[in-house]
């Protein structure tokens, strides 16, 4: 049989606790039997020794005699309390024994505190016993006494009668303990394994290809919170990855539709001799060809990229002498639009990264700058340094970006409508590329309006000092 979680807690919570309870009983038992045990002792002890005093008292030393009728009583009094006493005195004028007088009821005292302690042990070993005490008046021996009793300590009614009620309690409580424990057993349960069943329903839910789906469920234990809140966004980000694959199944099908009908309609055309297969036609067909190669290969490069299966061939290099490279490869673009292609750098640019692949980043953010920039605005690179991170910013002066476009500038075929449109763009590719070569760097890259006017690109990379 399996268990599922919320009886496994149940039953180990419980059994914890019983056994705790269990431990608890008996360690309470055997220190109540040996309270009760040194108790009993103290008691008999004390009543001996009141015994002992109350007949040092009867004695008078101008007759050198004891009162025999007080013997007597205390003799009585004391049998009651399962003491059977033998006062002699040492010249023979008192010779008093509660046996001799009582002595049945002195039978019967000593039978049943025999008979109680085996009821309430029955492996009590216990005997008659007898404790000798000399009798004194002033420093002189006046005579002995002798106290016998069922040992080595006895209890009466009223102290067993207790001790039945304690155990009564116990047993009581110990029930209501049971009772209240297995309850929380099911409530502690219950708060556990509820949050877990709402994860346990979402993932099904997940793995039957409803993404999305959310649970609102929350826990008071931690990890179990932790645990909902990873597989919300787990689940968040399952939708938006089906979204985008969705997307990119679309926005390829939609890059690859034209340059495929274009050569369709070309070859069909030729080959039903509509069209003579002039060079310049042919031209044409390369042209769209190569269109088609240069679009699978940039989604091979950003897989491969995303996909971390291109090991980066980092070395220590100066940031500025790589820009001026850029700028010289965008020197005549910039100079047909008369832009301005400026560098805001410290006396020294150290970079830890792969040359080839930062300048890729570079040529596509300087290109992008260039191609949004109107005649004769200005695109700025700046290096920034603080000793723990390297900022490297590409703003333009041009005009920026819609705010509901920003968060989506980096995702694969994504055009800024409008003014940034497929006319103008590329195939909507450079950005993701450029943001994959960032991220297998350890940085991070974002895009954001300038505060005048124009967007700002601004990589992040961790900065590593020369060794």
């Amino acid at each position: 049989m399996k268990l599922t979680l919320k009886n496994t807690l149940i039953v180990s919570y419980s059994a914890i606790a019983l056994l705790i309870i269990l431990a608890l009983s008996i360690i309470f038992n055997l220190t109540a039997d040996d309270i009760f045990e040194q108790y009993a002792k103290k008691q008999q002890r004390n009543q001996m020794e009141q015994i002992k005093t109350q007949i040092d008292e009867l004695y008078n030393p101008k007759t050198g005699l004891y009162e025999k009728e007080g013997i007597a009583i205390i003799g009585y009094a004391a049998l009651q309390n399962g003491l059977i006493i033998h006062v002699q005195s040492t010249n023979k004028e008192i010779d008093w024994d509660a046996k001799s007088h009582r002595a049945e009821e002195c039978n019967i005292v000593l039978k049943h505190a025999e008979n109680t302690m085996n009821q309430k042990y029955p492996n009590f070993n216990g005997r008659y016993l007898e404790e000798t005490f000399t009798l004194k008046n002033n420093g002189k021996v006046t005579g002995t006494l002798n106290i016998g009793y069922y040992g080595p300590y006895s209890l009466n009614d009223q102290e067993l009668g207790l001790m039945k009620d304690l155990n009564s309690s116990l047993l009581f409580m110990g029930g209501a303990a049971i009772f209240l424990v297995i309850a929380l057993g099911f409530l502690i349960a219950w708060i556990v394994t509820k949050p877990i069943t709402s994860v346990i329903h979402l993932a099904q839910k997940i793995a039957g290809g409803e993404y999305g789906e959310q649970t609102k469920t929350h826990s008071p234990v931690v990890e179990t919170n932790k645990l909902i809140d990873s597989i919300n966004e787990m689940s968040k980000a399952l939708e938006m990855e089906e979204k985008q694959k969705r997307q990119i199944t679309s926005d390829v099908a939609h890059e690859l539709r034209t340059p495929l009908t274009n050569l369709q309609s070309h070859m069909e055309a030729m080959i039903d001799g509509v069209w003579e297969a002039t060079e310049s036609r042919l031209v044409s067909c390369h042209g769209e060809i190569l269109r088609l190669v240069k679009i699978v290969d940039q989604l091979k490069e950003l897989y491969d990229l995303e996909n971390r299966n291109q090991i980066l061939d980092k070395t220590m290099f100066e940031f500025e002498e790589m820009n001026q490279s850029v700028f010289r490869d965008f020197e005549l673009m910039a100079k047909e639009k008369e832009i301005n292609l400026l560098m805001t750098v410290p006396e020294k640019t150290p970079v830890y990264a792969d040359y080839n692949r930062l300048k890729q980043c570079m040529v596509n953010l300087v290109s992008n700058a260039l191609t949004y920039t109107p005649r004769g605005g200005t695109v700025t690179v700046e290096y920034k340094n603080d000793g723990n991170q390297i900022r490297i910013l590409v703003h333009d002066t041009g005009i920026g970006f819609p705010d509901a476009d920003l968060p989506y500038l980096f995702d694969r075929f994504y055009r800024v409508d409008k003014s940034r449109s497929k006319k103008t763009g590329g195939m909507g590719i450079g950005l993701s590329i450029t943001k994959a070569i960032v991220e297998n760097h350890g940085g991070k890259i974002v895009a954001e309006n300038g505060p005048e006017k124009g967007a700002v690109f601004t990589i992040m990379l961790p900065f590593m000092k020369h060794s």
